[in-house]
């Protein structure tokens, strides 16, 4: 009896209005609420957070294991999305164009070399193209003139379009790229330029062949895919 009495604890309740009350509670219940319900609840609680640890390794061990080639598509994917919406752009701007029709007083009258087309506008004021590391190369049967296509767009956004390069040298005028006449006319689409994109820059070279003389005078021309003229250059070189 006395080993039962010393595992318990006896305490009396006093209440106003009520008579008095005795209770016994186990002294091991009491070690469980005062030490073993503290140190459970500690214990779940570390082993959350070391399984939350453990399962946030993975996932990014997982994610460092990722096939080249799923990264591969989904870049594939996202170059395909933003084609696709330039592509919308050009497509309003081309219907936009179609719908104003041909004017005779463009301001454009020193492209007479090259074929009105529908709604052209100059852009040219404000470029956001600029020529770098212009070189002239002058050989035994040819004419190099080589450059790079800066993109100048203040967030580097993707720039496409049709370049062309005429020189004169004396009365010798060329055209590059090569057999962009059409056929029974003596002028130029602007389609049929050496077509170009760019995020950042293209280096470019146009060979002419030799002509007679000492100075050469080089024009880039550079159109927008929807026939807007956005940049033109004047070059003038020693040969």
């Amino acid at each position: 009896m006395k080993s039962k009495a010393a595992k318990k604890l006896s305490f009396v309740l006093y209440e106003d209005k009520f008579p008095p009350r005795y209770y016994t509670i186990s002294k091991g219940f009491l070690r469980f609420l005062l030490f073993g319900l503290p140190t459970f609840t500690l214990i779940c609680l570390i082993i959350v957070a070391a399984g939350g640890i453990y399962f946030k390794q993975i996932q990014r061990l997982a994610e460092r294991k990722e096939p080249a080639i799923i990264k591969k598509l989904k870049e594939e994917k996202a170059e395909l999305m933003k084609s696709t919406q330039d592509i919308r752009q050009d497509r309003d701007r081309l219907q936009r164009k179609l719908s104003q029709g041909v004017k005779s007083e463009s301001g454009l009258s020193f492209l007479a070399l090259f074929k009105q087309s529908a709604g052209r506008q100059d852009l040219s004021a404000s470029p956001e193209i600029q020529l770098e590391d212009i070189e002239v190369v002058s050989a035994s049967e040819s004419i190099d003139l080589s450059f790079k296509i800066v993109n100048m767009t203040k967030n580097e956004s993707r720039l496409t379009g049709y370049l062309f390069v005429i020189m004169q040298v004396g009365n010798h005028i060329e055209v590059w790229p090569s057999g962009v006449f059409d056929n029974e006319a003596m002028q130029i689409s602007f389609g049929n330029g050496e077509f170009f994109a760019t995020s950042r820059f293209r280096p470019v070279r146009a060979r002419f062949k030799k002509a007679a003389g000492q100075n050469a005078l080089f024009k880039v021309i550079i159109f927008s895919r929807t026939g807007d003229l956005v940049f033109k250059q004047l070059v003038s070189k020693p040969i």
